[in-house]
């Protein structure tokens, strides 16, 4: 299941994007849930880190696509953006908020096709990176790029996202080889997910609106991966 956004006040675009996908999804035998957003202000005031892919057009009133872009890039790094629009120019700008595409209106199937063919195999590559974890009554599969930090308490772990604090049993030595390499501990009672790391200032590290402090003897391996995963962003 792909939950994917369209971001778009003129209803008549929204419609061909939304049978185009539907179509796309029956042929390719995938299973798409597509809401539709006509105001990209009412979006973000109300954003929730659960979109997988969002298709948002540009030229919108209240709130202008890529304005709406550079918010969520604020709140949410892991998901995909592919603007669309009747403007080749704005391309270049998509740059700034890691659009990975665009497609130029009129929309129609066979363009729609080929970029889907590679937007949703980079989709799926980035969605189904997950961790399984057992809550309190339940077993689920959190989205690994959705993971802000990861905080012992006791004998529990708390994972912390944007929307939710899920809490296990378990330790940071039992979680390590499930993580991806965007994480690193910073002392014994947090790994962080330097993807949402926003400073590091003296012995703290600020991750996305918490600081958090930076063991002694964990300063070194911790500044060395952050500053590799800068140049290789992996």
């Amino acid at each position: 299941m792909f939950n994917i956004a369209v971001v778009e006040d003129n209803d008549q675009d929204v419609k061909t994007i939304i049978n185009l996908l539907t179509r796309y999804a029956s042929k390719n035998q995938l299973e798409f849930r597509i809401t539709r957003h006509p105001d990209a202000l009412k979006l973000i005031n109300a954003y929730k880190s659960n979109y997988d892919l969002i298709f948002m057009d540009i030229e919108m009133p209240h709130m202008t696509g890529m304005e709406a872009a550079k918010a969520i890039r604020r709140m949410d790094h892991g998901v995909s953006l592919v603007f669309v629009t009747n403007m080749a120019q704005y391309a270049v700008e998509g740059y700034a908020v890691e659009a990975f595409d665009y497609i130029l209106k009129p929309v129609n199937d066979f363009a729609l096709d080929l970029k889907l063919n590679r937007i949703m195999a980079h989709v799926g590559s980035t969605v189904g990176e997950r961790i399984v974890i057992r809550t309190e009554g339940e077993t689920i599969g959190l989205q690994v790029r959705k993971i802000y930090y990861v905080e012992v308490d006791g004998h529990y772990l708390n994972w912390h996202t944007r929307d939710q604090v899920y809490r296990s049993l378990g330790t940071l030595k039992s979680i390590d080889q499930q993580l991806p390499k965007s994480f690193c501990a910073i002392s014994r009672w947090h790994v962080v997910n330097m993807q949402y790391v926003r400073s590091v200032v003296g012995d703290d590290v600020l991750v996305e609106e918490e600081n958090l402090h930076i063991g002694r003897s964990y300063k070194q391996k911790f500044l060395q991966a952050y500053a590799e995963y800068m140049v290789g962003g992996t």
